[in-house]
């Protein structure tokens, strides 16, 4: 399962980071975290941490919910 997140993650992050033009820098900066724990989250190899991930959502505006069903695919039942 976090296997599938990772990468899902990761390659969304590269998109919406060249995207928008930042450097793994920028990007690890508004994260706090390291350059390279980012590059490792990017490539899919890294869990990322719950404060990083929220960070990296808001930095690049990401859909949250999208990575809810990566975790759960076969949720039938909204928590709403």
């Amino acid at each position: 399962m976090f296997n599938r997140f990772n990468s899902h993650f990761g390659g969304d992050l590269v998109n919406a980071r060249l995207k928008k033009g930042f450097s793994q820098a920028a990007a690890a900066e508004a994260a706090g975290i390291s350059v390279r724990e980012y590059q490792r989250i990017e490539k899919g190899t890294s869990q990322v941490k719950v404060e990083p991930f929220l960070r990296l959502v808001f930095f690049f505006d990401l859909e949250i919910e999208n990575y809810r069903k990566v975790v759960f695919p076969d949720e039938t039942v909204s928590p709403h």
